[in-house]
């Protein structure tokens, strides 16, 4: 017999997965080769490390039984996904595009057909706690609720195709380069909270009194603004006298309340928006501008999502569902 929490979680995927496919049956062949905001893929490059590598995932690893807690911290410590995710759209790159939709049809299908093979053995590794950050964990039982992805990809898609958009090269200090690991993981990690909050969660109260959750969407999507005046500062540039305002609680119910009805789309689109202005001016930085300060300024900025995607885990559909 099926757990509870298993069906509930392929649902979930599933209605996730077929709203993607229609978003992938809507593009036009002209379609396939738009750039995505705001990196250096394609749809046709989405699409690929939307269809993945087509296993088990996590719950193949479950269903082994070599999932430890050990594993899971170890792992959390070194594995980085930015190389894996680039190796997989590589190596669909000369497919073609009827090819690549006949894929993502079926490219969760050993992971659903193995998780209908979980019985209740394997609840207390289901319980496993996973770090996602500071102020932020998940359990081994939240990979089954992946139908964010297919959510957070399908909105990437209609953002490229509503936006016209040509990649930049941006290149780094080493200094700063070595800290996007964290900036990338912590940023993906407070997406897949944001695609996994359940829709009629967003305005509810949250555990921060007086903000909604969408609220705390709204705090993080205008964060990258502090940032970004700081880095001009650094620069030469700008005004000073603004600085002063940056750390206060009325500054930040000031950029909430400006935010107040606009969507979740319309708050991820600026949170997207934001934090590729952060990397252009980040670009821009000379050894000179370099300052312990500084780079401590940007391990608090990836810290700082990684404490509000904690916040978002209980209006997550996860967590609803089990009436937590």
């Amino acid at each position: 017999m099926t757990l509870p929490l298993v069906q509930a979680a392929m649902d979930d995927l599933r209605v996730a997965h077929r709203d993607l496919l229609r978003v992938v049956d809507s593009l036009s062949d002209g379609d396939w080769a738009r750039p995505v905001p705001y990196g250096d893929w394609t749809v046709k490059d989405l699409i690929a490390h939307c269809i993945g590598d087509m296993s088990p995932s996590g719950v193949g690893l479950i269903l082994a039984g070599v999932l430890t807690p050990q594993f899971i911290a170890d792992t959390g410590k070194t594995f980085d996904v930015r190389a894996r995710n680039a190796a997989v759209v590589a190596e669909r790159r000369d497919l073609a595009p009827e090819d690549m939709r006949q894929m993502l049809f079926r490219c969760h299908d050993a992971m659903h057909n193995a998780a209908l093979k979980l019985s209740g053995e394997h609840l207390p590794v289901l319980a496993y706690t996973v770090p996602m950050g500071p102020d932020y964990d998940l359990h081994v039982e939240d990979w089954l609720w992946s139908g964010y992805h297919a959510r957070q990809h399908a909105d990437d898609i209609r953002r490229a195709v509503e936006t016209d958009w040509q990649p930049e090269t941006l290149t780094f200090l080493p200094e700063i380069k070595e800290r996007f690991r964290l900036i990338y993981r912590y940023r993906e990690g407070f997406l897949r909270t944001v695609y996994s909050v359940a829709d009629e969660a967003w305005d509810e109260q949250s555990a921060d009194p007086g903000w909604t959750y969408r609220d705390i969407l709204a705090h993080v999507a205008s964060n990258d603004l502090r940032m970004q005046t700081r880095l001009r500062a650094v620069l030469g540039e700008g005004d000073p006298a603004e600085l002063a305002t940056l750390t206060t609680t009325e500054r930040n119910q000031v950029t909430v309340e400006e935010r107040r009805g606009r969507t979740v789309p319309e708050l991820v689109d600026e949170l997207a928006g934001n934090r590729h202005e952060t990397l252009r001016i980040l670009s821009r930085l000379r050894t000179e501008h370099l300052n312990p300060q500084l780079l401590a300024t940007l391990d608090i900025l990836s810290e700082h999502e990684s404490m509000h995607a904690g916040q978002l885990v209980p209006a997550g559909r996860a967590r609803r569902w089990k009436g937590e």
